[in-house]
């Protein structure tokens, strides 16, 4: 059985994120299902010290997933990504594996039938997804899989990459940090792209202030033929 876990983020604030995947999983014809009462995957807590509640919160859905026979998971937030595969294995078994949604994607990459994009489009790290789990080559392989479409890299990359100034609760807690971050990392963009790439909700929400962002599957979901 594979799950889709959309996010918190996504949920809330980044709905398209979630139609975009939904609208490719369709195009692949790939069976999968999602949850109606999904919380939280407890990433904040976790990042934020309040173990004893992110572990709570880590058994409740495991034994969730567990119960609907869930082997596989799949989720456009490298928040939730690192949370599931990473931090509950520290405490419990986990009988699922738990992928990136850009991972997945990589494995259809025959079947992706793409429009050509005459644009120029530079992509941008998420913390998560690869300091915390070294997921660098996938999402530009997918990005290289759009016809005309030109790749220029950031100055900072991969593991050298710049914050986006959202992650582990900065945002609410010292917003005129979050910006300062933010502004820092826009400010290294090439003047020649038309858009940034992105693989996480959070990026994406924290960056399009000044510049339009898209998440990986937003890209590929708006070139499908």
């Amino acid at each position: 059985m594979l799950l889709y876990w959309k996010g918190c983020m996504s949920r809330y604030r980044t709905k398209s994120i979630i139609e975009a995947v939904e609208k490719i999983l369709s195009y692949l014809n790939i069976n999968y299902i999602t949850l109606e009462d999904e919380g939280c995957c407890g990433s904040i807590l976790y990042r934020t010290g309040q173990i004893k509640d992110a572990i709570k919160i880590s058994e409740k859905n495991i034994e969730k997933l567990k119960s609907l026979g869930v082997r596989e998971i799949i989720t456009s937030c490298p928040g939730c990504f690192r949370t599931i595969s990473k931090d509950y294995s520290n405490y419990y078994d986990i009988p699922f594996k738990v992928y990136h949604f850009s991972q997945f994607l990589l494995k259809f990459k025959e079947k992706l039938k793409l429009k050509e994009l005459n644009a120029a489009v530079t992509y941008h790290d998420p913390c998560h997804l690869g300091r915390h789990m070294g997921v660098y080559e996938e999402p530009r392989e997918i990005i290289k899989l759009v016809p005309k479409l030109k790749f220029i890299e950031m100055k900072y990359n991969r593991n050298k990459a710049l914050c986006c100034g959202y992650g582990g609760g900065v945002r609410s807690v010292y917003p005129e940090v979050a910006i300062e971050v933010s502004n820092s990392l826009l400010s290294e963009i090439n003047n020649n792209i038309d858009f940034i790439v992105t693989s996480c909700p959070f990026c994406k929400y924290s960056l399009s202030n000044k510049i339009k962002v898209l998440d990986i599957s937003e890209l590929i979901a708006m070139v499908l033929e």
